[in-house]
This record gives C-alpha cells, structure tokens and sequence, in this order.
C-alpha cells in the first residue's frame, strides 16, 4: 500500500507571452475554484540578486503579488487548498523569466513570516514543462538502478574549473545512498578512463531509473549555450554543448533500448557550478568551487533534458557548497524512496539546507513533465484464496481474453470532479439542508425539485472539471455541450498519454480485450480504444428505463458483429451522457435500476455480456466500499451468476483511505476478506492507480516473456 499521505491540490501557475500590459498570469486549481487573469510588471527585470536569499524571495513574492488580481487569485487559492502542489509552467515565449530565483519564493502575510514555498512540506514546487512525449509509470522496481556518471578530466584547470576526486564524489554519493533501495552503479568503473558521452549513452542502453551527473556545467552568455564538462578518449576536458546531451537522450528515451521496467525516468544534474574567478584561485567558503570564462548556470541544460523526454530533471541554478551538495543528495533521495514524489522530495533536500543554515537552499530547481508528481509507485498485495497464483492467473486470463474490467468513477482521478467535490457544489448551490453528503443523496433532494436541471448541471461541472484539469480553455457554448463530445473534439486519447503520467484508460486499452463494462458516463475508454486502434469503437449504454413489451415474447439480444479483440466494445452500465435521463444518479435510481436488474437481467444485457459475466475474470477497478455502483453490482448482477461453477479469478480493488493504526488494517483486512469472498471475490490491497500500474508492469513483462519463448 501506498504510505500514508496527505492530498494535495494542484495548484498550477501559468505566465504567458509579453505583452504591453505585462506577462499575463493564470491560476487555476483542480477544485474547481475559477481565478481572473492578472498581470507581471517588467519592474524586477533584469533581476539583480542581492546577499541575502530569504530577503530575495520575499522581494520576488512581493513582485508577483503586487497584481491586485494575482494577490487575490493566490490568497483564495492558498485560503481554500493550504496544501497544493504548485507548479509553475512559464511559456517558452517568456525565457527571460526563467532565469528568475523562483525557487526562494518567500510567501509573507500578516500573521505568519515569510514561507519559502519551495522548501515547504505543504506547497511541493516545480517547473512544468509539457510537450508531445509520454510521461510512463511510477517505477515499480526496486532496488532502483542509478548510474553515477562522473566527469573528472585531468585538465580541468585549463577552463579554470577545479579539479573532481571521483573516488571522493562517489562515496559521498554511497553514504547518501545508505540504507536506502538504490543500487548505484559508477561510470566510468575505472576513474583513470573517460567520461565520454559516446561511452555514457552505451552504458545508458543497459537500463536505470536515474542517472546522476557529477561534472562541472556552463553557459555561455553571449550564445545562451549550456554545456556539461566531460572528457574525450584522451580523458581531456571536453565542453559538450546541451543540445548534444539532449540529444544522447531523446534518442534513448525514444528507442525503447531499456526494459520498460529499466526505462529512465530521472536526471540528476549534481553539476559543480562556478561564478567568477574567486580572486586568489581558492575554493569560495564553505568549498563552492569557483571558476572564470563561461558562466556556471545549467538553466538552459535541464529543461532541453526534460524537452527530450525524461520526466523530470533535477539541476542546481547557482554556484553550490560541497556540503550543501552532501545535504542535498542524502535528503532528496531519502525522501523520493519514503514518498515516491520527485517535487515532495525537492521540497524536503530544500528545507534540509534550509534548516542546516547554509545559504543556497534555492539553488536546486526541478524541471518535470509530471502532473502529480509522482516517480515512483509500490506494489499492493492480494488477499484472497488464489495468492501467490493470483499475477500468473490473471495474466493468462488476459493473454486469452478471459477477462472483463469494470470501472468505477476512481479511474477518473485526476480527470473529472470527484463525486465529493460535486456533492459539495450541489449542497451549496440548491442549499442542501441535510449532514449527509454523499451524490446520490444530494442529488435525490435537487431531482424531486427539477430533475433535469440536477443532471444538466452535473454535466455542466464535468465539463468544467475536465477542461480545467486539461488546461483548456472555457467556452460559452459548454453550458449545453456533453462531456463526451468535448473529449472527443479535445482529442482527449492522445493528449492525455503525453502528459499524464499512468493514464489509466490507455493502460486499459492495451490489454486487448473484447469487452469492457463502465458505470461512468464518459467515454475516456472508448477514445483511449479507438487512439490504440486507428478506427471507431462501439460505445452502446444499457437502456434500463426502456420497459419491456408485456405482451411479447421477451427478445434476446446480441452485440452485432459480436465484440472481440479486435473489434472491442464498451458497454455502458448506468447509461450515456448522450441521454442524460439515463445516468443512474439519485438514490431513486439505484433503487429503480437495482429492482430493473433483478427482474429483467436475462434480457436486459445482451447475450454474450451473460457469457462474459459468468465464465471470464472480473477486474472491478476505481470502487470504493460504499459505492452504491459497487453495491449495485454484487447484489444485483452478481447474484445471477454462477461464479463457483466456472472457478474464475475474480478480483476488487480497494481504493484509498486506509487507516494508519495497523489494528485497524487488520479489522479492514478481515472485514474486506469476509465482504468478498460471498462473491469469489479476492481484493487487490491497494488503490487503483497502484493495481494499474502493477498490472502494466507485469503485463510488459509477461508479453515479453511470451515473444522469448515464441
């Protein structure tokens, strides 16, 4: 199971393209909470750092909050999410605001003192970039593979750079490793051999999660060419230009030479960087290395490492203390391997330099592709009857096709409101009297008064949530506009493989399967279907409310041509946004589509639906306990089935909120074991993005496994 840990919002700040008035800026947040533009003044450009880093960051926040509509878009913001991950995603028409320190963005009110946001457990603090590439899974795999590549040319005086001791800079990197799943392999194995970027991308084909650089970097101000100093086969230092190393890069983030489970998913850029010639040649206090001719800033180096398709990258923006170094390395690794979010583990390296009293906290800055943060994942375990069977059978039931997912409103995080968030916006809006806030409840109280209303407006804040979370823009005609139709012209499929990472629906879509049963209205998964396939997939919604012919002979009925690998369909349990008086939303509903079921089943879902439901594995995925949908199922469908005569694997995952006391797991444990297993059901201890996850990493394996043996 995931470790405990609080939710963020996400909180995403985006300046865009100069304009007369200044750079605009956008807030938004996935709550639903909507923020009018402001604009940056050019008042701070050119930036001229003063000695004093926290007053720095004060002047900065005060900069940025000097916008009447900023400061109150921000103070609402921080008011209603005191926990939000905040990314900060700057139009590359806007580079000069790059080269701002925004890492010691110190957030001042009257009743707290400044707060550098960047060094905050509550605010995780990144640089988003997007672009067309694929952001992958969370890193199942431990320990995690990291390559030390570390440049120590012979030469390095020649370019006025200090000398490296790569047998020193190793076991620093060792001692920060300690203790924790990180397997650290150093390059070149020999240090009298060279560090050529020839050699490093052969060495890269052989597969790690994180490659860590210890060399000195440059910027060549009159050119705005960044360059990593490695050597050549004589072992001469060697300035190699970034776009050489990005290069080296996207070819193997595109080449698939790793193992899926081996592939890249982080640079660590531990560059010694260098300011102005120190004026006796020495070491600048505390050991920062100092160094004359090309400017020591990696700026434009880590964001084109990013561009070329690594996920995330981590690069120092000023010169950096040797114990500064030391601190940075131990904690952020610490904290990546306990909490598995690259940006929460840059916060916490921040804070422990912070807290250490050493002055360039804000040098580290963190460039990523990741929404949410998140580069690494763990497993879940299963309990049940089938245990240690449980990953074989499930995976050759697949391979057969012998498998049918059904999915709940929990594959939606990240993409739609969740049904807590639009009960909340229904209580407030129609003035819900009651405690009890779940959706089927608040939306039983708005339909008795105007039922239409209730579920055009539900479409309504769909649309809303999913345009925000997709950083699209709002138009006036999405008031009548269906969810769907608004995917589909979104070109939601390929847009969200490239930036959201572990999209579930994608992953879903690469098991081959015939069928797929949703009780969701969207049609994310016929979309992800129909990006895999190149054609059109059938999408056809169960039509409950439609009475059956008393006078004639019930008709059985069939998916025409019958549904198969190759020609999929998904079927639509509770109804379509199409037809907005289909959806199954208030309590009335369940309870209507529940009776529905248990009189009509035979006839209601086509034929070889009945099939798929008695004699192929069912993947129940994005429930929770308390689901009416998941209690519809299991007392509804499920009990005009013959699960024992068949003997299938079935399996429910269980989602989120899980309690830290570990007494209270084991009674959810039991409790879970006893709920099930009525059903031949075995529970998947984790939540869906994880069971997702796990599921694409052993799917990757098993495929791969097959094509060996073939």
């Amino acid at each position: 199971m995931d470790r405990a840990q609080p939710a963020y919002a996400d909180l995403e700040i985006r300046i865009l393209e100069r304009r007369p008035e200044g750079y605009p800026v956008e807030l938004s947040l996935d709550t639903g909470q909507e923020f009018p533009r402001g604009h940056l003044s050019f008042d701070i450009l050119p930036w001229q750092p003063s000695s004093q880093p926290d007053l720095d960051g004060e002047r900065l926040f005060a900069w940025f909050a000097s916008d009447g509509a900023i400061r109150q878009a921000w103070t609402a913001a921080r008011h209603a999410c005191p926990r939000c991950r905040v990314r900060l995603r700057i139009d590359d028409r806007a580079p000069e605001l790059q080269a701002l320190p925004w890492e010691l963005l110190a957030e001042h009110t009257a009743a707290s003192p400044a707060l550098c946001l960047a060094a905050s457990d509550a605010t995780p603090f990144s640089r988003y970039l997007t672009g067309t590439w694929q952001p992958g899974n969370a890193v199942l795999q431990r320990p995690l593979r990291l390559l030390a590549a570390i440049a120590a040319p012979q030469d390095l005086a020649d370019l006025g750079l200090p000398s490296l001791d790569a047998n020193a800079e190793l076991e620093v990197l060792r001692q920060a490793a300690q203790g924790l799943e990180l397997e650290i392999t150093p390059f070149p194995v020999d240090q009298n051999q060279p560090c050529t970027l020839s050699a490093l991308e052969a060495e890269l084909r052989k597969g790690y999660h994180i490659l860590h650089v210890i060399a000195h970097g440059m910027l060549d101000e009159r050119t705005g060419q960044a360059y990593l100093v490695l050597a050549d086969e004589n072992n001469t230092a060697v300035p190699v230009a970034g776009t050489a190393v990005a290069g080296v890069l996207a070819r193997h983030m595109s080449g698939g030479a790793a193992a899926p489970a081996n592939q890249l998913r982080l640079v660590y850029l531990d560059a010694c960087l260098s300011a102005a010639q120190a004026p006796s040649g020495a070491q600048a206090p505390g050991g920062a290395h100092s160094g004359s001719g090309l400017r020591s800033v990696l700026r434009g180096l880590a964001p084109s490492l990013v561009q070329a398709g690594v996920p995330a990258v981590m690069a120092m923006q000023t010169e950096v203390r040797v114990d500064t170094s030391k601190a940075l390395r131990s904690t952020f690794y610490a904290s990546l391997l306990q909490q598995g979010c690259v940006d929460v583990a840059a916060n916490a390296a921040r804070s422990a330099v912070l807290t250490a009293g050493l002055p360039d906290y804000g040098a580290p800055v963190l460039y990523m592709r990741l929404r949410q943060g998140r580069l690494l994942g763990t497993r879940g375990r299963v309990l049940g009857d089938q245990g240690d069977n449980f990953w074989s059978t499930l995976l050759a039931n697949i391979a057969d096709g012998e498998c049918t997912p059904f999915l709940g409103s929990g594959v939606t995080h990240g993409l739609l409101p969740s049904a807590d968030e639009l009960a909340q916006v229904l209580s407030e809006e129609f003035h819900y009297p009651f405690a009890s806030t779940d959706l089927p409840r608040v939306a039983q109280f708005v339909g008795v008064t105007d039922n239409r209303r209730l579920r055009r407006r539900l479409q309504q804040r769909m649309v809303e949530g999913f345009k925000r979370r997709m950083g699209l823009m709002q138009e006036p005609q999405d008031g009548q506009a269906a969810l769907s139709a608004v995917a589909a012209n979104a070109k939601w499929a390929a847009a969200s493989r490239q930036s959201i990472e572990g999209e579930l629906h994608g992953i879903l879509a690469e098991l081959n399967l015939p069928l797929y049963i949703t009780t969701n209205s969207d049609n994310f998964l016929q979309l992800a279907l129909e990006q895999r396939l190149g054609k059109p997939v059938r999408s056809v919604a169960v039509d409950w409310r439609k009475p059956l012919q008393l006078d004639a002979a019930r008709p059985h009925f069939d998916f025409d041509p019958p549904a198969s690998a190759g020609d999929p369909v998904v079927l639509q349990l509770f109804g379509s946004d199409a037809d907005l008086l289909s959806l199954v939303v208030t309590e009335d509903d369940y309870l209507d589509y529940l009776a529905r079921i248990a009189r009509d089943f035979e006839y209601l879902l086509p034929t070889s639906v009945h099939a798929a439901l008695a004699s192929t594995t069912l993947l129940f995925l994005g429930y929770r306990l308390e689901d009416l949908d998941l209690k519809v199922i299991l007392r509804g469908l499920l009990p005009k089935l013959d699960l024992e005569r068949w003997g299938m694997l079935h399996v429910a995952v269980q989602v989120e909120d899980t309690p830290e006391d570990p007494a209270r797991q084991r009674e959810m444990v039991q409790y879970l074991e006893r709920y099930f297993s009525r059903s031949k059901i075995d529970v998947y201890w984790g939540s869906t993005q994880q069971f997702v996850a796990d599921l694409h990493a052993r799917w990757q394996e098993y495929r791969a496994a097959a094509v060996r043996v073939a």
